[in-house]
């Protein structure tokens, strides 16, 4: 296997952004996600808002012109260390009012920056609450991204350096230092109102509030856990708290919802997954080789100049293109799901190549194998941010940014950054599992080779290691999705793939005898044992409450999106219902904010999870160096052996929760590489 080095070279030649070796980048799609349904929004269905044919009302107090740092610990658990590190922070004071709570708002893997802007804004999902609770919201920066990093010669041209001096940089760059990052920002905050006297606002005398989406929502139920009462209420949003190594179970939420009225392209695409491993696995470049030079042209005749065709450099550079074209319907799934995405955009391109309706049975099975490969190119091309076409638009866009960015630190940070948390502690690579039917990525998208390329990158390390992300430690000292939590709302989207990591999942190996609940429970009471607060969005997708605007009036019945229809509507074939990546409502999410809103309510008053200073000491951490963990193993040729990574006990959450993965001693021969994961492709803006 080739190293990663060797792989960003290439992409690099090709105009490939390192976001595209990172799965789920998260947060910059769901900035660009929230854009793109309020422009939807206003311009088709003004009566979903209170705000009709004008601009929505920005607030006076713009935070964006005042950021903030904080300086922190480099290394929380070594007093002999005394590096720091500073945190940015932006503060929205307009609706404080005495007495109010502190709102914190994680944003997790990405730059504070574009979210910055939604602080004037009064319908935003975290503007509106402080101004229903009179609170003071603060937007917080995870250390290593957007500016909360140290300024070094590696931070400021990261591509140029070394793996020993990227994996020096992200040395402390952990999901306990992180988190105790909070702990010590919320024990010695305060702030200096425009308007009142001076405040004590720490979580002692004031009551604090965590609101999170993905990673961020898992941070505020690890939070809950590790530091009980530090925050009076938690939003956990979408939040995926079971680590695991394979994530194969990623794509179920996709074949539920093209199941619905898209099995012609369902099919199809697990057709293609099939013939992709077949041909990667034989060697065979006829059909590979026209779709490839279909997609990516020129950029890919650059490459075939410099190789023999039959090589086996070649045929790793086949491998990730072909990873790209497979991962292209699916890149943006999880925000928008078929209807307003990619998906459905690429399902009427492909359905629709021969037949102006499209067939039911799919082009695979009613055309020639050259044929549904055509088919299957053409949509790829029109689809793909990294064809022949859009990486030219991208490097205009590319070199015209670069000419204003001043910042000292390099603007590839977050995506190095977010990847280094998956390759050490995150993991949840996103698989092909091809022992099932319904399969839709080809064999060579699997674990193995993206613990290759993790250790390309950063080199092996007592944090990166052949074993694999090292999921254990989080999973055993938080419970996974076994975890209890009181003052706790848990949200998920219908068809959101990250569910099946949550206590909301349904897969196999998931607790089944645990109780979810609606009914809020007064102040100063707590749920009975194994019972949470929890709420599934209906036909919702990832952190679907924080994309809506929050209005003051409930939508009720509203002509055209009713949400029985938004995911329903969409057929493969020539007709499109809505315009692709325009983000259709999800009118359901207006429930999960007004239940949350309740809970704050109740919760906010209470008097029971008293948080005090002086038993805030830092957490020690005991993680075995992961060099000591046998590498991830891969012997088996049978791949109906694959299991999803995670504890098969599925007792009761109110048990103690075993330890949540397990990686069999047989798996398939085939596993992911990282550069193929586009799921949270990131959207440049």
């Amino acid at each position: 296997m080739r190293s990663i080095s060797v792989v960003f070279a290439i992409l690099a030649a090709n105009m490939w952004v390192v976001s595209a070796t990172v799965q789920w980048k998260d947060s910059i799609s769901r900035f660009s996600t929230d854009l793109l349904r309020k422009k939807y929004r206003n311009q088709q269905t003004q009566k979903f808002s209170t705000i009709m044919n004008r601009l929505k009302p920005a607030l006076s107090k713009d935070p964006t012109d005042n950021p903030l740092f904080v300086e922190l610990p480099m290394d929380h658990f070594s007093p002999d260390n005394k590096d720091t590190i500073s945190c940015r922070y932006f503060v929205q004071e307009a609706y404080y009012k005495p007495g109010g709570p502190v709102i914190f708002h994680d944003i997790g893997e990405a730059s504070i920056g574009p979210y910055a802007k939604g602080l004037v804004d009064e319908e935003e999902f975290s503007v509106a609450m402080a101004k229903k609770f009179n609170g003071l919201l603060i937007l917080f920066e995870h250390r290593f991204y957007g500016q909360s990093a140290p300024s070094t010669a590696t931070s400021r041209d990261l591509g140029k350096a070394s793996k020993r001096q990227l994996s020096e940089f992200f040395k402390y760059h952990t999901i306990e230092q992180a988190l105790e990052d909070v702990v010590y920002f919320a024990k010695n905050f305060s702030y200096d109102l425009e308007e009142y006297p001076k405040q004590t606002l720490t979580p002692d005398k004031t009551p604090w509030v965590w609101i999170g989406v993905s990673y961020s929502g898992a941070r505020g139920a690890w939070m809950a856990k590790r530091n009980p009462g530090l925050f009076k209420a938690t939003l956990a949003s979408s939040a995926p708290v079971q680590l695991q190594v394979n994530f194969w179970e990623y794509f179920t939420a996709i074949e539920d919802a093209l199941a619905i009225s898209n099995k012609n392209c369902s099919a199809d695409l697990s057709a293609a997954a099939r013939w992709l491993s077949d041909a990667w696995e034989n060697r065979d470049s006829s059909l590979v080789d026209q779709l490839i030079d279909a997609v990516y042209q020129e950029d890919w005749e650059e490459q075939l100049e410099q190789y023999d065709p039959d090589s086996e450099e070649i045929w790793d550079i086949r491998k990730d293109y072909l990873q790209d074209a497979a991962w292209t319907p699916f890149s943006d799934f999880q925000y928008y799901g078929v209807n307003g995405g990619t998906l459905g955009q690429f399902c009427d391109i492909m359905e629709t190549t021969y037949s102006e309706k499209g067939d039911p049975a799919g082009v695979f099975a009613t055309k020639s194998l050259a044929r549904a490969v055509t088919a299957y190119a053409k949509a790829v091309a029109a689809i793909s941010p990294y064809s022949y076409t859009s990486s030219r638009q991208r490097s205009q866009r590319k070199t015209k940014r670069q000419t204003t960015n001043n910042e000292s630190i390099d603007d590839k940070l977050d995506d190095y950054s977010w990847l280094w948390q998956v390759c050490t502690e995150f993991g949840a690579f996103q698989v092909a599992n091809t022992s099932r039917p319904e399969n839709l990525l080809p064999s060579f998208i699997n674990v193995q080779n993206s613990i290759d390329s993790c250790i390309g990158t950063f080199g092996e390390s007592e944090q990166v290691s052949k074993a694999g992300p090292n999921v254990d430690p989080i999973n055993e000292k938080y419970q996974g999705w076994y975890v209890q939590l009181s003052n706790t709302l848990w949200t998920n989207g219908q068809f959101d793939p990250w569910k099946a990591l949550s206590v909301d999942s349904e897969e196999e190996d998931a607790p089944t005898n645990d109780t979810a609940t609606t009914n809020i429970p007064q102040c100063g009471k707590t749920f009975p044992k194994g019972t949470q607060l929890r709420y599934v969005i209906k036909d919702g997708y990832h952190g679907s409450e924080f994309s809506e605007d929050v209005v003051k009036d409930s939508p009720g019945d509203v002509e055209g999106i009713d949400p029985t229809n938004t995911i329903r509507s969409l057929t493969a074939t020539r007709t499109r219902t809505k315009t692709a990546l325009t983000g259709t409502p999800v009118v359901d999410a207006i429930n999960a904010q007004n239940l949350w809103f309740s809970a704050m309510s109740s919760w906010l008053p209470c008097t029971t999870l008293q948080f005090n200073l002086a038993d805030s000491t830092p957490q020690t951490t005991t993680s075995a160096p992961f060099t000591s963990r046998t590498p991830y193993q891969t012997d088996s040729p049978d791949e109906a052996a694959q299991t999803s990574g995670s504890s098969s006990n599925s007792g009761d959450k109110q048990n103690t929760a075993t330890p949540s993965l397990v990686i069999p001693s047989l798996m398939i021969p085939f596993f992911v590489s990282i550069l193929a994961f586009l799921a949270g492709i990131r959207v440049l803006v």
